[in-house]
């Protein structure tokens, strides 16, 4: 038996990432606490480990599978005291007008109780119906219990709770009042990065408030759960005698776009993982035999980026001497020759591709996605199929024939061209977690074991 529960949201923006940020700093204080975040997102991960100063992990049923995700759960959330699992968009919302992949479906999957955001500006006894429709629409989802967000203060909160215990019989573990000082900020793609925040932003008041608007010790005692050892595979532990091979990762406001899956996925088969920083860095990591490069915000930093001239060239002479290379979205767009704002503005960066990433004010080819591999890359070989997701407001400009991969949205004929490979680089708007992918991520070790030896 062990503690876990979901936060969960009736809607997007409703206020969830800010109150699971929020009670995790706060549990964290006196309990080890195992953050997962549904679904594809980075960014609120991020604020996970940040809060807790544990891996988080990302629980991808489309990605990931059912099977894994039970086994990825139960793995990290033993390690501590309260995993907290914090939901995707509304509750019931997955792919495409389906459920799959929503919190509702890992809740389930799980056997987690959840406990439901629910926006209570202007309402009253309305808040009643609202939550009766969440909890009948299938009521194989434990809700537990309610917290409001978005509460005119005390007096509107202890109305609220009335009517739900009155006309529904559910918990109200609690309110957010509205605050400024707690409230995160954003930038297009969602909230903005921990990484730019951290050192600016009073996190300890948004502690405190949860801690004083918020029963945490009521949720905990309503979040016994279950589990089931039995799905755990106990992963042998022997004496690694195999050579290890180092790999740079880029890391840094620009780029920290990266699944802890992926991370432990290349340490397992062999890596070192040396992080980087293509903002701040004049040299790269000593001894390197190839290089990672996760998404992130480098249209953000394109000046500052384009103006380490010594980074970009050693990049790029590492790359044409064949150093096996894996970039994803704002990896491919550092690799090619230029990032071009909003406003028009220039900023040359790397150049390995003969292609400019032009920014846009709309997302481009948003969500899940399946991409047949059409030629063989450090990752995979012609023929396989990898699931992933895309996000990003960029898109890439310029003459090129040569793609990688034949990309379509799941249950949808709607397809595009994508990838670029040159020589031992392989680039993609296509964001994949390289756990799911063993043959993949011993391919990439073994072309960068190849490249140390001289062979390339």
């Amino acid at each position: 038996m062990g503690k876990a529960f979901m936060i969960a949201g009736t809607h997007s923006g409703v206020g969830k990432t800010t109150i699971t940020i929020g009670i995790i700093g706060y549990l964290s204080k006196k309990q080890k606490v195992i953050p997962f975040k549904i679904g594809p997102d980075y960014i609120d991960a991020a604020y996970h480990r940040f809060a807790s100063g544990n891996s988080a992990y990302n629980l991808d049923v489309y990605m990931l599978g059912d099977d894994y995700v039970k086994k990825s759960f139960l793995k990290h959330a033993l390690s501590g005291d309260v995993a907290l699992v914090e939901g995707v968009m509304g509750m019931y919302d997955g792919i495409n007008n389906t459920s799959y992949g929503s919190s509702a479906h890992v809740a389930k999957l799980l056997n987690l109780p959840v406990v439901l955001v629910v926006d209570a500006s202007g309402m009253a006894a309305s808040v009643s119906a609202l939550i009766k429709g969440y909890i009948e629409y299938d009521r194989d989802v434990k809700i537990a219990g309610v917290i409001f967000n978005r509460v005119g203060g005390e007096k509107h909160y202890k109305l609220l709770k009335e009517c739900i215990e009155r006309d529904l019989g559910i918990k109200a573990f609690g309110y957010l009042p509205h605050d400024d000082r707690i409230s995160l900020p954003e930038r297009h793609l969602g909230l903005m990065p921990i990484f730019e925040i951290k050192e600016n932003h009073n996190f300890s008041i948004l502690y405190d408030s949860i801690g004083e608007f918020i029963d945490v010790e009521g949720i905990l005692d309503v979040c016994d759960v279950n589990f089931k050892k039995d799905d755990l595979i106990e992963e042998k532990v022997t004496a690694k005698t195999r050579e290890t091979v180092k790999i740079a990762i880029a890391y840094d406001e620009a780029f920290n776009f990266y699944y802890q899956d992926s991370f432990d996925a290349l340490k397992e088969a062999g890596a070192e993982l040396l992080p980087f920083s293509p903002l701040h860095d004049e040299a790269l990591p000593k001894d390197i035999s190839g290089i990672y490069i996760g998404g992130g915000f480098p249209e953000v930093f394109a000046d500052k980026l384009s103006q380490n001239v010594r980074m970009l060239s050693l990049l790029k002479h590492n790359i044409d001497i064949g150093m096996p290379v894996y970039a994803e979205c704002g990896g491919l767009m550092y690799l090619t020759k230029r990032i071009i704002d909003l406003d028009g503005n220039e900023h040359k960066m790397i150049g390995v591709f003969d292609l400019d990433a032009i920014m846009t004010k709309r997302l481009i080819n948003f969500g899940y996605v399946e991409a047949d591999v059409l030629q063989d890359n450090v990752l995979f070989k012609k023929g396989d199929v990898v699931m992933g997701h895309v996000f990003h407001n960029s898109k890439v400009s310029g003459e090129f024939n040569n793609f990688v991969y034949d990309v379509h949205k799941p249950n949808s004929k709607e397809n595009w061209l994508c990838g670029y490979v040159y020589k031992n680089c392989l680039a993609t708007y296509v964001h994949v977690n390289l756990f799911s992918y063993p043959n993949a991520v011993n391919r990439f070790i073994g072309k960068c074991k190849n490249y140390a030896a001289g062979d390339v």
